[in-house]
C-alpha cells in the first residue's frame, strides 16, 4: 500500500541522532542552573552549514532500498538540508513523512540560563524572574532575561528548522521541558513565554502540524491544569484582538500518554516481590481497571479551550493501555496523532513485533479517521525483537491496514462526509436539485423494503383480478412507482399508480419513465401539493395503498405527519398507509468535534452536494439548531440499566382522515395542527464518567406488517446497508459533565403553529446521593422520575438467541388521553396494549424501545460491521422480539431510617432550552 493511500505514518527522528553532523562550531560550556551558562558562541557559522550532510539512514532506523537514478540523484542534491534529505530517504523507505522536534538542547540551555533560579535550600527550580531569593541574580542577567520576555526569539543555533522548504512532510515537536503547570508561577508564565515563541516560529515556518507536551500526572500539579489549557487557548485565538501566535492554518495537538505515568510509577516503587523476583503487584493490570487520567485531562484542555477547531489530542501508546471505557472515549475525541514507541510493541512467538490485541483494537478503531501515526525508536529495537528489524515496525501497521474489516456500505456511500453538518431538508419550502434525487436514489436497500411491503400488502389484501389503486405521494423521479409495478408483477395483481409530486421539474422524469418504462394505462401524473388536491369524488378512484417516502432521519422532521394528513384524504375507509407509523429515538452522545465545529462556525464546504437527508448548510444556525450529520467521532454515553440506552421520543400512525375523528375543514384537512404536538421525558443511565455534547437522534418506521426500516444505532438491529439517512444531532449550547452513575433526564418537544414545525430540547442532571438526615421519614423518588413508570431490565429475544448478545423490547407506549389518530397506549408493531399502562401519565412517553444488553452500544452512523444475516434476524417481526414489562406498582415510596438508608435525588448540572421559541430554527409548513 502506498504511504500516500494509506494511513499516514511518520518517522521521529531524535534530535541527538539530527545532529549527527560534522559541524563542530558551536562551542557552549555547560554549567550547574546556579549562576547560568556563558551565551553560544558561533564559529565559522556559515562554513558549518554549507558543510551539513546530516545523519546516514542506517541512524535514522531507515532501510535504503534500490531506487531508480532520478530519485537517487534527487537525493544526493547538494543542495537539500539534512532535514530535507532525511525526509526523502524516509519517503522512499514507505513513510509519509518525518517527525522532528523544532528546536534542540542549546534553546533549553538559554531559556533554563535566563529563566531559572535555584536556591540552595530549595530543590524547586524558580522563575529568575522573582526576586525572593536567597541568592538573587546579577543585574546583567536579569536584563538579559526581561529582554527577551519583551520580544522572546530563537538564534539559529536553537532550531532544527530554518527553512519553509523543510515544511512538507515534518511534524514538529514543541519542547518537551516546557512546564505550562509548573508549581512555581513564574516558571509557568515564562514557559507560556517559550511557547508562544516556539507556536510563532512554526506558523512562520508553515509547518501544518505541531505537538505539545503533555501536561504532568502528578496530583499535586492537577490544580496547575487550568493554567496550561489557558495558555494553549491564548496561543490559538490570540490575545486582545491580536493575531494568534499559532496563526490560522496550523494544527496544535497535545501529546498526552494513554495512562498516567505518575500512577504506573507509584505502583512499580509499592509493588512488593516474591522471592523470585516478580512483582506481586501488576501494575499494568492496575491501571487496566482504574486509570482514567488521560480522558479526564483531556476534557478539561479542551473545555477550557473552547473546543477550538485546531486543537486536538496526539495519544501516546508508550504506557500501559487503561481500562476499556476509557479507550472507547477516545472515538469521540479529535485524535490526530498516534504515538507509537517500539517499546510498545510486544514480541511474538517468532520474534517480531506486534502490538497486543487491545492496542491493535485501539488503532483499528482510530484509523479510519486517518489519525498521523509517529513511530520511533525504531533505529535500536528492543532485544525481543530480534527479527524484522527497523524496518518490521511499518510493515506491521500496514498490515492493519491491510487487514481492517472492507468498508460498510454507508461508509462506502458517504466517503468524506463524517461529522459534517447538514441542514435539515425544508421539503414544503424547497424544491430538490437533480444531483440532490441522484444522492437519494443510490439506496437499493430503501426501496427493495418498500417494495416488499407493497408486495406484501398486495397479496394480503388486493383481490385477484381486481385492480388495485397506489397512490405514490412525493414520487420524486418514480423510484418508488416502478417498485409498486414491481410489486404488483410479483403479487401477480392488477395495479394502477398514481403519481403525486409538487415539484414541477422533476414531472418531466416521470412523463419520460412513462414513455420509456411504464405506459399511460399503469401510470397517471398529478402536479400538486397533497394537502390541497382535490379528493376524486368517486370512491372507486381512490387510494387502496398510499406510498410515500417523506420520512427524516429524525422520522417527523420532514412534515410527513403534516403532509400524511392530506394524503390520508386520498385513502379509502379501509385503506392502508406505507408507512403505517414511525418513532424517532434518541441518546445522548460525546461528540466535541461538533460541538466545536458548531461554536466556532465551521461547517466545511458548503458547495459539496448534501447527503443523509441533508442540505448544505448556507449560513450558521449555533446551538439552536438540529443537523443532519453522519456521527464519527461522537459515542452513545448512556448504557442499559434501569432503562434503555436508546429510547423513543414519541409516534405517529397514519390511516384514512375519515377515520381519525379530527375536526377537519370542507377540504377535509384538520383544522389545526395540535394533534401532530408531542412532547416527551427520557431518563438514561450514565454508567461511566462521560461529557455529553447533545442527542443523537434515529428512527423505525414500520412500512407494513413485519417489514421495517430502522436507523437503530446498532447495526444488529438497523436495516443493513441502508444509506438514505443520517443520524440528527441536538446539540447542548454548554457540554454537560456527567459523574459515573449519574441520571441523564432529557426533555424533548415537538411543536408547531399555523406556518411551521420546531423542535425545543432540554437536560438535566441528577445524583442519587444518601440523605444526610437519620431517623426521619424521607420522600425518595425511584430511578426514574415520580412522573414515569419504571420497568425492569429486558431479556434476550427467542429469535436472537443464536445471534449477537442483544435484547429487543417494546414496552407500552403511551399517549396523551385522546390523541387522534393514535391510540392511548398499543405497542409498537402493533402488539397489543399492555395492561395497566397507565394513559395520563407522561412517563410512558418513552416507554416503548430497542436496546440490548451490551455496552456501549456499539455505533452511531449506519455503518459498521454488519448485522448478521441470518435467517431468524431477518424475518423475525417486531412482536417476535417484544416481551411484556411490569410497571413497579410504587412510584414512590417513604422509607425509614436506620432501617434503610435513604436516597435524596440531587440535581447537579442543567442546560439552556435550546432552540426556545424558533428563535434558532423551524421547519416551513408552506412555502410563503
Amino acid at each position: 500500500m502506498s504511504s500516500r493511500d494509506g494511513t499516514p505514518v511518520s518517522l521521529f527522528i531524535p534530535t541527538e541522532v539530527l545532529n549527527q553532523r560534522p559541524c563542530g562550531a558551536y562551542v557552549a560550556t555547560k554549567s550547574p542552573i546556579i549562576g547560568g551558562l556563558p551565551p553560544l558562541r558561533e564559529e565559522s557559522h556559515l562554513d558549518s552549514l554549507n558543510r551539513e550532510q546530516g545523519p546516514s539512514p542506517s541512524s535514522l532506523g531507515i532501510v535504503t532500498t534500490d531506487v531508480d537514478p532520478e530519485t537517487a540523484a534527487a537525493l544526493t542534491d547538494a543542495s537539500l538540508t539534512p532535514i530535507q534529505k532525511i525526509r526523502r530517504y524516509a519517503e522512499v523507505d514507505g513513510y509519509s513523512g518525518v517527525t522532528v522536534e523544532l528546536a534542540n538542547e542549546r534553546w533549553r540551555e538559554r531559556w533554563e540560563r535566563l529563566c531559572l533560579q535555584s536556591d540552595d535550600a530549595i530543590t524547586l527550580p524558580r522563575s529568575s524572574s522573582r526576586m525572593s531569593f536567597a541568592s538573587a541574580p546579577e543585574r546583567g542577567f536579569r536584563s538579559e532575561a526581561e529582554r527577551w520576555r519583551k520580544s522572546p526569539s530563537f538564534q539559529r543555533a536553537e532550531v532544527n528548522l530554518t527553512h519553509a522548504a523543510e515544511g512538507n512532510g515534518v511534524t514538529a515537536l514543541v519542547s518537551s521541558w516546557l512546564e505550562l503547570d509548573a508549581e512555581d508561577e513564574g516558571v509557568r508564565l515564562d514557559s507560556e513565554l517559550a511557547l508562544r515563541q516556539e507556536l510563532s516560529y512554526a506558523a512562520y515556518l508553515g509547518l501544518e502540524h505541531v505537538v505539545l507536551p503533555a501536561p504532568s500526572s502528578e496530583p499535586s500539579r492537577r490544580q496547575y491544569l487550568a493554567d496550561y489549557a489557558r495558555a494553549v487557548r491564548n496561543c490559538l485565538q490570540g490575545v486582545a484582538g491580536e493575531a494568534p501566535a499559532a496563526g490560522s492554518r496550523l494544527k496544535v495537538s497535545v501529546r498526552l500518554p494513554i495512562s498516567s505515568p505518575h500512577i504506573l510509577n507509584t505502583m512499580l516503587k509499592q509493588a512488593t516481590h516474591s522471592p523470585g523476583g516478580v512483582p506481586a503487584v501488576p501494575a499494568a493490570a492496575y491501571l487496566r481497571t482504574n486509570d482514567n487520567w488521560a480522558w479526564e485531562t483531556w476534557e478539561t484542555i479542551q473545555t477550557l479551550c473552547g473546543y477550538h477547531t485546531s486543537l486536538f489530542v496526539a495519544l501516546d501508546l508508550s504506557m500501559p493501555l487503561p481500562p476499556a471505557t476509557s479507550i472507547a472515549r477516545w472515538n469521540a475525541e479529535p485524535v490526530s496523532l498516534l504515538w507509537l514507541p517500539s517499546t510498545s510493541f510486544l514480541a511474538n512467538a517468532r520474534g517480531y513485533p506486534v502490538l497486543s490485541k487491545s492496542a491493535q483494537s485501539l488503532v483499528r478503531q482510530l484509523i479510519r479517521r486517518r489519525p498521523t501515526i509517529v513511530l520511533s525508536g525504531i533505529a535500536n529495537p528492543p532485544a525481543q525483537h530480534t527479527r524484522g528489524g527497523s524496518s518490521a515496525y511499518l510493515q506491521y501497521v500496514r498490515h492493519i491496514e491491510r487487514t481492517m474489516p472492507p468498508p460498510s456500505a454507508i461508509e462506502t456511500f458517504a466517503a468524506g462526509y463524517g461529522d459534517w453538518l447538514q441542514a435539515p431538508l425544508q421539503p414544503m419550502r424547497d424544491d430538490l436539485s437533480a444531483e440532490t434525487y441522484d444522492a437519494f436514489e443510490r439506496d437499493p436497500v430503501k426501496y427493495k423494503l418498500y417494495e416488499e411491503a407493497i408486495y406484501k400488502a398486495l397479496v394480503e389484501r388486493a383481490v385477484p383480478g381486481s385492480t388495485t389503486r397506489i397512490w405514490v405521494f412525493g414520487a420524486g423521479r418514480g423510484m418508488l412507482v416502478g417498485r409498486a409495478l414491481e410489486a404488483g408483477r410479483r403479487a401477480s395483481r392488477v395495479v394502477h399508480v398514481t403519481a403525486v409530486e409538487k415539484n414541477p421539474h422533476t414531472v418531466v422524469a416521470l412523463q419520460d419513465r412513462i414513455v420509456a418504462e411504464w405506459g399511460s394505462d399503469q401510470v397517471d401524473i398529478v402536479i400538486g401539493d397533497m394537502r390541497t388536491l382535490a379528493v376524486p369524488p368517486r370512491e372507486s378512484d381512490r387510494a387502496d395503498i398510499v406510498v410515500s417516502e417523506l420520512l427524516g432521519s429524525f422520522a417527523d422532521n420532514e412534515l410527513s405527519p403534516e403532509c400524511l394528513d392530506g394524503a390520508m384524504r386520498f385513502l379509502k375507509p379501509n385503506g392502508i398507509s406505507i408507512p403505517s407509523s414511525y418513532m424517532p429515538f434518541i441518546a445522548p452522545v460525546a461528540a466535541a468535534k461538533l460541538h466545536g465545529d458548531i461554536a466556532h462556525a465551521a461547517v466545511g464546504d458548503t458547495g459539496r452536494v448534501a447527503l443523509g437527508m441533508g442540505m448544505p448548510l448556507v449560513a450558521q444556525t449555533g446551538f439552536d439548531s438540529p443537523y443532519v450529520v453522519l456521527l464519527q467521532s461522537a459515542n452513545i454515553v448512556s448504557a442499559p440499566g434501569e432503562w434503555p440506552a436508546v429510547q423513543p421520543c414519541w409516534r405517529f400512525e397514519h390511516g384514512p382522515m375519515s377515520n381519525s375523528g379530527l375536526v377537519c375543514t370542507e377540504n377535509g384537512l384538520p383544522m389545526t395542527n395540535g394533534h401532530n404536538v408531542r412532547t416527551t421525558i427520557n431518563s438514561f443511565h450514565i454508567p461511566h464518567t462521560s461529557v455529553c455534547h447533545g442527542l443523537g437522534g434515529y428512527f423505525q418506521a414500520q412500512l407494513y406488517g413485519d417489514i421495517v426500516l430502522s436507523t437503530y444505532p446498532d447495526e444488529r438491529i438497523s436495516s443493513p446497508d441502508m444509506v438514505s439517512w443520517f443520524p440528527m444531532f441536538f446539540p447542548f449550547r454548554s457540554p454537560l459533565y456527567l459523574p459515573a452513575g449519574a441520571e441523564l433526564q432529557v426533555h424533548m418537544w415537538r411543536l408547531t403553529d399555523d406556518s411551521r414545525v420546531w423542535y425545543e430540547w432540554s437536560a438535566e442532571v441528577f445524583l442519587q446521593l444518601p440523605s444526610v438526615q437519620e431517623n426521619t421519614p424521607v420522600i425518595t423518588e425511584s430511578r426514574d422520575t415520580a412522573q414515569r413508570d419504571s420497568f425492569a431490565l429486558p431479556t434476550r429475544p427467542q429469535s436472537l438467541e443464536a445471534g449477537p448478545d442483544t435484547s429487543i423490547v417494546s414496552n407500552a407506549f403511551t399517549n396523551a388521553p385522546n390523541t387522534p389518530m393514535m391510540p392511548a397506549a398499543a405497542v409498537h408493531g402493533g402488539g397489543a396494549v399492555v395492561p395497566g399502562a397507565n394513559a395520563a401519565s407522561p412517563a410512558a412517553a418513552a416507554a416503548a424501545s430497542l436496546t440490548h444488553a451490551s455496552s456501549p452500544v456499539s455505533g452511531l452512523g449506519l455503518g459498521g460491521v454488519q448485522m448478521p444475516k441470518s435467517s431468524t434476524v431477518q424475518t423475525a417481526s417486531p412482536q417476535q422480539a417484544l416481551r411484556k414489562i411490569i410497571p413497579y406498582k410504587n412510584q414512590q415510596q417513604q422509607v425509614h431510617a436506620p432501617a434503610q438508608q435513604p436516597l435524596t435525588r440531587i440535581k447537579i448540572a442543567e442546560t439552556d432550552l435550546m432552540n426556545a421559541g424558533a428563535h434558532g430554527s423551524s421547519i416551513a409548513i408552506n412555502r410563503s
